[in-house]
């Protein structure tokens, strides 16, 4: 009988998310020892050090707990038990969150602990293109991009404004 999942493909892939979660992790501890807070008021900057520190913990948590989904699918497999996680194994290829969004937010240039984790993701055969293209584009960035300056615009007030609660 042939398995649907390579368990050796899923092994190097786990060390490899392992390791880079241990590096986003190394790069998260960093922000914290520069003395970054997600207190201060530039949670609306692109590349602040609230986005900063926010985007290197999404990071550092999505690769823990897609980790975790990947021993999961292996645990089973090694058991013969492939039919109880069946579809999660082609879901595990097309990535997860905490990337793409956290990279967006840091700041640049990225540290080296978070480059080294990205290419490490990218040198495993496991992940579809979507999700290469992904890590691709976050170590690519010149620039923080998340948030849009324009998420946090006022609109002016319209000229037929509620008068509700207004005195005349």
């Amino acid at each position: 009988m042939k398995r649907e999942i390579d368990i050796d493909q899923l092994v190097t892939a786990m060390k490899a998310v392992d390791e880079a979660g241990r590096l986003f992790e190394e790069a998260h501890a960093v922000y914290g020892a520069r003395g970054l807070k997600r207190n201060s008021d530039d949670f609306k900057v692109a590349g602040g050090s609230v986005q900063t520190l926010q985007g290197a913990e999404e990071m550092a948590l999505g690769t823990r707990k897609f980790l975790t989904e990947l021993a999961l699918i292996a645990g089973y497999a090694a058991a013969g038990l492939e039919e109880r996680v069946s579809g999660r194994s082609a879901t595990a290829r097309a990535g997860f969150t905490g990337l793409s969004g956290g990279g967006a937010r840091m700041a640049r240039p990225l540290l080296e602990p978070t480059l080294r984790g990205l290419r490490l993701l990218l040198a495993v055969d496991f992940f579809e293109p979507a999700f290469r293209a992904e890590i691709e584009e976050v170590v690519r960035a010149e620039k923080a991009t998340y948030p849009d300056p324009s998420m946090f615009r006022v609109p002016a007030a319209s000229d037929g404004a509620a008068t509700v609660g207004r005195t005349p």
